[in-house]
């Protein structure tokens, strides 16, 4: 079976990782898999998703996306001719709903993966794609039964189908993160990992985290990305007198599983999500997790069996956790233990690439 794996993005986010490492899983189960991915124009600019396949031994060519809808559409359509796979599975909305129109004109297979951008944009144009998309993709995946939820408000429920993503499990380890950032052993570390944008919610984050240095001064918060949104967080941080090392923006970091392994706590203050992935690995590791009761993350907790939920845009509600971890570690280790043992049974890359073969002979029958 010869798979093309479409997507139009290259930086570093949980639907680049999830393309890649799904592609490496079905790589190892004798799938046939080429990646197509945007060219980079500028050198200078971020190019992060290329040099991850590279790593993996993943076969990818590159189109160009930086011209009109009708060009974009004939590249890709170029690019299924050049491959000739027996099916094509995209990734976001954009490459979903130009890979649906150039499999169409190409009767080729298409299923796509849905991640959460349902919940980002109603707009008219968006509602087109997704029309064209539950007219012609033959399956759409789902990230979690919440985005699914989502998505059958605009595509057909009978092609709807969710398969959660899997992860590379992170290894506890001896980890250089807090001697780099001169952090004490003693020091209570918090961390969050995700890009800067405002639906990941780091502004709630960091009230409640000044709030909570008043009973713990010498706790860190630790903020792993980059993104629009740093300037204004920063500002945030001086405007409520926070010590300037109190606070550390790493920027784009490629060593989450040394960041992780110096963590005692993770949060996640995000507004929307899908299944992200970061919970997963901070869970994987045995981390106690704190986070937004938004889509997928109760059914990933299972309500609050595997990690703590507070409403969505609440810095009240995430500083009376964090106190309440401050003050109940055990507690909150607890959740953590059993946490780790349900994701490694339950979140394997292979169980994901088991799954999504299952897909594609489903939409090649």
């Amino acid at each position: 079976m010869r798979v093309l794996k479409i997507i139009h993005t290259h930086g570093h986010g949980g639907a680049e990782n999830t393309f890649r490492w799904l592609a490496w899983g079905l790589q190892r189960q004798g799938v046939e898999v080429i990646a197509a991915i945007p060219r980079a124009r500028d050198p200078k600019r971020e190019n992060w998703i290329a040099p991850a396949l590279e790593e993996l031994g993943i076969s990818y060519v590159t189109f160009d996306k930086s011209g009109s809808p009708w060009q974009l559409f004939k590249n890709l359509s170029e690019i299924i001719k050049q491959v000739q796979p027996d099916i094509v599975h995209s990734h976001l909305l954009d490459s979903n709903f130009y890979a649906a129109l150039a499999c169409s004109k190409n009767s080729i297979p298409h299923i796509c993966t849905e991640h959460g951008d349902i919940f980002l944009s109603s707009s008219s144009r968006t509602r087109l794609k997704y029309m064209a998309i539950s007219r012609l993709s033959s399956l759409v995946v789902c990230v979690s039964e919440a985005v699914r939820g989502g998505a059958a408000r605009r595509i057909a429920k009978s092609k709807l189908k969710t398969i959660y993503n899997g992860i590379r499990f992170i290894i506890p380890g001896v980890s250089t993160f807090r001697q780099e950032f001169g952090i004490p052993e003693s020091a209570v570390c918090i961390g969050a990992v995700g890009n800067l944008y405002p639906v990941k919610g780091h502004t709630y984050l960091i009230t409640a985290f000044s709030r909570l240095l008043s009973r713990q001064p010498e706790t860190r918060l630790v903020l792993v990305g980059r993104g629009s949104e740093e300037k204004m967080l920063r500002d945030q941080v001086a405007s409520l007198n926070i010590p300037e090392d109190r606070v550390i923006f790493t920027g784009f970091r490629g060593d989450i599983e040394n960041i992780l392994n110096s963590l005692d706590v993770y949060v996640q203050p995000s507004l929307s999500e899908g299944h992200p992935l970061a919970v997963l690995e901070a869970m994987s590791l045995g981390l106690p997790v704190i986070a937004s009761r938004v889509g997928g993350l109760p059914e990933l907790f299972c309500d609050e069996t595997f990690g703590t939920l507070v409403p969505p845009g609440s810095s009240d509600d995430l500083h009376e956790k964090l106190l309440e971890y401050v003050d109940q570690p055990d507690r909150f280790q607890h959740k953590a233990t059993l946490a780790r043992d349900h994701v490694l049974k339950a979140y394997s890359i292979e169980e994901m690439a088991g799954n999504y073969i299952a897909c594609y002979r489903q939409a090649m029958a």
